[in-house]
Parts: C-alpha cells; sequence; structure tokens
C-alpha cells in the first residue's frame, strides 16, 4: 500500500511525567527519521536524528541529514522553536532562504498539501563532536501552527515512499491497454527481500524485428533515499512516456526504455539518508558492485551490459537531488574526441532552453577521479554511452533569473519535480529527431559558448567554468529560444504541419502530482 505516516499520538494516553503542553512527536512510519526529541523549554525542542544503518555513526555521524517526523499536541498561534542537533553537513541551503517542508492534517481537509513553512531559520555549527572530533551542525526553525492538536508532518524535501512507487506502478500496469507498452518486471530482491522493480517500455504491437532494432535508453533514480525529489521527477518520467500524447507515442515507437525507479527500497524505506542497509553509498559501488551487498547496482549494471548487447544505447540518465547547490542541472562527461565533445553537451543545452528550473551554468562536465564509481561515470567509460548524465534538482529552489517572468522558484514544489521528469523525456524527442532542427541550432550556439572544445589543445572541462549565459532581449539570463519542432521517424509526414505530431510543451503538461486514491493528498501543493 501507500507509504501513509504512521499513526498519530493518542493525546488522551499522554502520561502524568508528561506536562499536557509537551509536544508528542512520531517517526514510526516508511521513510521516518527522528530518533530523540527533548524539551528544553516551554517551547523549545532539541531533535537528534537517527543515523543510517549499519553506517559509520559512533565515527562519521552516520549521513545525518534527512528528517520526517510527525508532532501533535500543539497550542494554536504559539511558536514553537525546534533545532536539530546532529547535522553533519558544514553548510545548508537552509542559510540561503531553504524552509522545511510541512504538511498540516488539518490544512489537507481544506485542500492544502505540503508547503514550505518556518521562520527565524539558521544553520550553524555547534558544540557536539563526533568521536572522531568532527563538529556536529544544528538546524533551528521556528513553527506556528494555526490549529491546536493537529497533526503535523516536518521534513527535509517531500517523501515519497517505497509505497508511492508501488501504487504509481498499480496504477500505471491497471490503465488499459498498458501492455501495449509496458512490461513491468523485479531486476532483484533487496538485502531484506524487498523487490526492486524493472519496467521495459515501448510499443510492444510493433513487429518484433521493429522492436529489436530500436535504440536503447535507460533511466534510474532514487539511489539516495533521502534524494525524495529524485522519485517525483521518476514519477513524471513515467507518467509521461506511459501517457497517451502524440509525442509520448514518438519516444515508445522510436526507443525501448529500462527504467529502474528506485535503487535503493530498503534505504527509502528505513528512513536513510543517503546509504543502503550494508552502510554504503550505492551510487560508489558501480565498478565492482558485490551481488550480495549491493544486489540492485550488480543488477542494474548487468542490465546495461545485456541490453548494450542488444542495441544501441543512446542515453543513460541516474536522477538526484543535490542538498547544497540551487537549481536543477546536469553532471555529464567529457570524451578526448572533439568531434563529440560539443554533442554530449547538447542534451542539457536543450533541457535548459525547455525549462525556467534548469540552468545550463551549473552543468559540470568533468570527471573527477573520485566519481570513478558512479553510476554515470561507469555508463559512459565501461559501456560507451556518450550521452551518460546524472540529473541533479536542488532540495531547495532556484537563484537565477532578473526579470520576474522568467525567475526560477525559491522553493521546488513537487509539480516542479514532476514536470522536470516530463521535460527529461520531452527533451529525448528533439535530441533525437532525425530532422536535427532543434539539436542543429543548439550546437551551433555551444560552438559559440565553447570555442575551446572544436581543437584538440586545452582542458575540454574549462569552457564551463568562464562561460556565463547572455540574457535575451528580456533582460532576463540565459533563457534562449530554439524555435521550431519536429516528430522522430514514425510519424506522420508533414510533423511540422500537423498538431499531433508537433505538440507544444504545454500540451503535454502532466496532471498535479499524487496517486489517485492515496491516504495522503500529497496532490494537494501549495505553489
Amino acid at each position: 500500500g501507500a507509504s501513509v505516516p504512521g499513526p498519530p499520538p493518542n493525546v488522551e494516553e499522554v502520561t502524568d511525567e508528561i506536562n499536557a503542553k509537551t509536544l508528542l512527536f512520531e517517526s514510526r512510519m516508511e521513510g521516518g527519521n527522528l530518533g530523540r526529541a527533548v524539551q528544553v523549554h516551554v517551547h523549545e525542542y532539541d531533535l537528534y536524528l537517527m543515523p543510517d544503518i549499519n553506517s559509520r555513526a559512533a565515527h562519521s555521524g552516520g549521513n545525518t541529514q534527512w528528517y520526517y517526523f510527525g508532532v501533535t499536541n500543539m497550542e494554536a498561534d504559539v511558536e514553537y522553536k525546534f533545532n536539530i542537533m546532529n547535522l553533519l553537513k558544514p553548510d545548508s541551503l537552509y542559510n540561503s532562504g531553504m524552509r522545511p517542508a510541512l504538511f498540516s492534517t488539518a490544512n489537507a481537509q481544506r485542500g492544502v498539501g505540503w508547503t514550505r513553512s518556518g521562520v527565524r531559520i539558521a544553520y550553524y555549527e555547534n558544540h557536539l563532536e563526533t568521536e572522531s572530533a568532527a563538529p556536529y551542525y544544528t538546524l533551528t526553525f521556528t513553527i506556528t501552527f494555526p490549529h491546536a492538536n493537529d497533526v503535523v508532518y516536518l521534513a527535509h524535501c517531500f517523501p515519497y515512499g517505497y509505497g508511492d512507487l508501488n501504487a504509481l506502478l498499480t496504477d500505471l500496469t491497471s490503465r488499459p491497454h498498458s501492455t501495449r507498452y509496458l512490461r513491468m518486471s523485479t531486476l532483484c530482491s533487496t538485502l531484506v527481500g524487498n523487490k526492486c522493480p524493472l519496467l521495459t517500455i515501448t510499443n510492444f504491437a510493433s513487429p518484433l524485428e521493429e522492436v529489436e532494432r530500436r535504440r536503447g535508453v535507460c533511466v534510474s533514480a532514487r539511489v539516495h533515499p533521502g534524494e525524495t525529489c529524485a522519485s517525483w521527477a521518476m514519477h513524471g518520467f513515467l507518467e509521461f512516456i506511459c501517457g497517451h500524447s502524440a509525442r509520448a507515442r514518438v519516444l515508445r515507437d522510436n526507443f525501448l526504455f529500462k527504467v529502474v525507479p528506485m535503487l535503493n527500497p530498503d534505504g527509502v524505506i528505513s528512513g536513510q539518508y543517503r546509504c543502503s542497509l550494508s552502510g554504503t553509498d550505492l551510487n560508489r559501488q558501480w565498478q565492482t558492485p558485490c551481488r550480495f551487498l549491493h544486489p540492485t547496482i550488480h543488477s542494474c549494471k548487468q542490465l546495461l551490459r545485456l541490453t548494450k548487447s542488444a542495441r544501441d544505447v543512446v542515453f543513460y540518465c541516474d536522477i538526484h537531488g543535490h542538498s547544497r547547490k540551487t537549481n536543477m542541472f546536469m553532471y555529464g562527461c567529457t570524451s578526448k574526441s572533439p568531434a563529440t565533445r560539443l554533442r554530449e553537451r547538447a542534451f542539457p543545452y536543450l533541457l535548459h532552453n525547455e525549462s525556467l528550473m534548469f540552468n545550463y551554468d551549473d552543468c559540470n562536465f568533468k570527471v573527477q577521479r573520485s566519481k570513478d564509481t558512479c553510476a554515470r561515470v561507469v555508463a559512459w567509460k565501461e559501456f560507451g554511452i556518450s550521452n551518460a548524465y546524472t540529473l541533479e534538482m536542488s532540495l531547495g529552489g532556484g537563484d537565477f533569473g532578473e526579470d520576474p517572468a522568467t525567475q526560477a522558484p525559491i522553493h521546488f514544489t513537487i509539480e516542479d519535480y514532476v514536470d522536470m521528469g516530463r521535460l527529461l523525456a520531452e527533451t529525448l524527442v528533439d535530441m533525437y529527431d532525425p530532422g536535427r532542427l532543434r539539436l542543429d541550432a543548439a550546437l551551433s550556439e555551444l560552438e559559440q559558448l565553447h570555442p575551446d572544445l572544436k581543437g584538440d589543445e586545452g582542458d575540454p572541462g574549462e569552457g564551463e567554468e568562464r562561460i556565463r549565459k547572455k540574457k535575451d532581449s528580456s533582460g532576463a539570463k540565459g533563457k534562449k529560444v530554439i524555435t521550431g519542432r519536429s516528430k522522430l521517424a514514425g510519424g506522420a509526414a508533414g510533423a511540422a504541419r500537423e498538431p499531433k505530431a508537433s505538440l507544444p510543451v504545454a500540451a503535454t503538461k502532466p496532471k498535479k502530482a499524487g496517486m489517485e486514491g492515496n491516504k495522503r493528498p500529497l496532490a494537494q501543493v501549495k505553489k
């Protein structure tokens, strides 16, 4: 079933030892994380998070960053101060305006879902230390609850659980005629026996020899449990490519998709921030994954190998969230061949022109040695997939754009993350359109932005460090407009004239995020 928050504490069961006005906390739910709450003043609480299971908690602090818990027994219109005491990162987007995510059960009955809330927010080093003498950091914020005895949930970002994914997959597979384009199987079982779903998506109604000739596209997400926005983007991606729009049908007619929507189900269920239950960062295990300790990575790598041996895999993307950077952007790779360097930057540049949230300036194509064991680098180096990327989305929001009409939002919403998943799919149409209309225009502009990439000399990664986007005619930063759309092979002739063959982006905007029938009304997001 869907990952619904656990039952709230019963206020009537408050014992005599606890003051009747003491807040009650609950984190025993899927994805929940809160280890201890200490009341230090009447309306102030020090909170301590649980470290990632089996990680080196005593020595390094255990990757404490993700929090998700419920609270009740509050008074209305009273300021409550919360101090999360055992965070590890030396800086945070909370110092740049990010606020905690909040869900009020009372407000949900009025049609309001997850919002951002809190005032007097600060993130700073405190007096506590790990056993290795590394400092802990405090996140402090103040919340005023408008309803007495409400049940309120607070989180680092909008939760998306294993149950939410299963609800989505049940919905997708139960739609009429879904077997014509969607096959669901189990990639493998996790350390504790949870199933890791694998989706194969294409037009299965085509002749078998045509299906076998199609190019491959592989997409994965949620290797880091605390990066919940990755699942919302995956949600949008799957909703789009399994949809009925003309551009979705074009994708299914031209590609075979292999999609692993959740690489770390155990960590998601357990409320981990970064690790699996083996205590390791799975995105650092791609070179030599262990079949027993890292089963999802081992199986996903085998999937890439088998798919690559059967067809030309032209694109791979691993979807993540970023806790310390703003905007949405990509990490890519840079080959030594001048002929392919610009092409490797084309997809992020096309995506930049599609979305006000995606910023090409923030993209980086250098391959650091420390990232040799991550998904995109292994896909690029070992399997020769030149267009291999990590899509990063800020857990906070955007910080670029001078014109209010073209600014990125200060806080991304669930709808923004879902929309980025849709745009990820739509941009594939522009990238691999045989007419190359938008691709050639993008490559031409990239030649002007990166003149150093055309030659053999120099560091091919230096360009993006000094390039700053030009202002368009409105004065806003960097949103170049490449006009015109056309359709991939297999569509109707005269695609530019036929509306169904050339839909504008706005025509394919998905329904609001969330699953029908979910007991937690995630769809109701306040903009």
